[in-house]
């Protein structure tokens, strides 16, 4: 009979062995691939996508070379079809090096001190005759591009995403490179390494976004980078910060109830049924005042001095966030209408079931019976005021007088998308 120590040791060989055999364990996860180093998976970066610096020696133009490189390695003639798309990039990528714009926390700008890399003379010289063509127009489009990437950054925590995701970051494309580049694959990885390469609090200390950390130093030397445009600025507001939209869609589905011609007659659930709102309506608040502050990177990126902690917060809210989207459920599911489309068709919104509905049986009966109640009226041909008129209840308080008065208690920001 084997002794315990003697098992125990068994045991040990066994889990030795397993995370031994995961070295070579690759695995993909949101696009991104990672690898089993260290008994962790971390993040594999592709060297062919690092923009490689030397800022001893600028004469050097090694961002512009290396940018040149990047770009060839996509596709052989990735410089001639893509002519203005490649002189932006390698034009920007060398005013990065030259004035400090580069995201130094990030493993895809790097030292050439860093990386074993052979600086050939005519490779050199084949790349510096290519960027002599690069023009004001070309930085500006690449500025502008950048710009966007860090608005994505902002509101979702990804530059550029699986494919050329973001309002402005497709406008701005589109408008620069035509249709057709939207859905090139060769625009999308060029745009992918170029994006990444821009310093992310520089870049969003010029949108305009309120406390990002940068010191004095910093503030100098992206006073040179050109300012830009209003309507990217203005549209740093108007989506929350990446890591918080589930609390600002607790806001809108509860607002959209107002849309509604009933809500003045859908009852507020009683009796404990629904946590006070208020709390989450505060908390949008809080969060359009100071929203880099609450960003899910705020920490990592040292984005602000005192970060929020998400954790936290979900900690905090989130049993009144699920509750909250319950009784929106409920609500919009009897009485469908202008506005709750697209609320019906939000995954976070929970569907009907019997499985969650018992907890609001009673709320979810009172909501049947008076759309039945309605109905009757409308099949009179009563009109909505009509009924709302006759139905009406004094000292019940109703939805749309409770969340008119929590709009009114926590007023937008006027900047936000509605």
């Amino acid at each position: 009979m084997i002794s315990t120590s003697d098992a125990l040791v068994a045991v040990a060989d066994s889990i030795l062995e397993k995370i031994t055999q995961l070295g070579p364990v690759e695995i993909t996860k949101k696009g991104r691939k990672y690898k089993f180093v260290n008994n962790t998976f971390q993040r594999i970066q592709k060297e062919d996508k690092h923009l490689i610096i030397h800022p001893e020696d600028l004469n050097k133009n090694f961002a512009a070379l290396l940018a040149h490189r990047i770009l060839s390695s996509i596709s052989p003639d990735m410089l001639t079809t893509h002519r203005d798309l490649s002189l932006m990039i390698i034009g920007v990528a060398d005013q990065l090096e030259k004035n400090g714009w580069y995201e130094e926390e990030n493993s895809s700008v790097i030292n050439y001190k860093a990386l074993k890399f052979v600086y050939i003379e005519e490779h050199a010289a084949t790349a510096i005759e290519f960027a002599q063509s690069v023009t004001d127009e070309h930085l500006a489009m690449g500025y502008n591009i950048l710009y966007c990437s860090k608005l994505n950054f902002f509101h979702t925590d990804h530059h550029i995403g699986t494919r050329l995701e973001g309002h402005h970051m497709r406008l701005y494309v589109e408008k620069f490179f035509g249709e057709d580049a939207l859905e090139l694959p060769e625009v999308l990885t060029a745009l992918k390494s170029f994006v990444h390469w821009a310093n992310i609090k520089g870049f969003l200390y010029k949108l305009d976004v309120d406390s990002i950390d940068v010191d004095k130093t910093e503030k100098q030397k992206f006073s040179k980078l050109p300012d830009p445009p209003a309507e990217l600025k203005d549209y740093v507001y108007a989506r929350p910060p990446s890591g918080t939209s589930k609390y600002f869609l607790v806001r809108k589905a509860m607002n959209t109830i107002l849309e509604n011609p009933y809500s003045q007659l859908i009852p507020y659930p009683q009796n404990g049924e629904l946590p006070d709102p208020a709390s989450i309506y505060c908390l949008c608040q809080e969060i359009q005042k100071d929203p880099v502050r609450y960003h899910l990177r705020a920490e990592v990126k040292r984005l602000a001095r005192d970060p929020i902690s998400l954790a936290d917060l979900s900690q905090q809210h989130d049993k009144s966030v699920k509750v909250l989207l319950q009784i929106v459920s409920l609500v919009i599911n009897t009485f469908t209408g202008i506005g709750c489309e697209f609320l019906l068709l939000n995954s976070k919104i929970p569907n009907l079931g019997d499985l969650w509905m018992e907890g609001h049986s009673e709320y979810y009966k009172q909501l049947l019976e008076l759309h039945d109640k309605v109905a009757e009226y409308e099949d009179k041909g009563w009109t909505p005021l009509d009924i709302v008129n006759r139905l009406k209840q004094e000292g019940c308080q109703s939805m749309h007088e409770r969340i008119l008065d929590l709009r009114n208690q926590f007023p937008e920001d006027s900047r936000a998308e509605t």
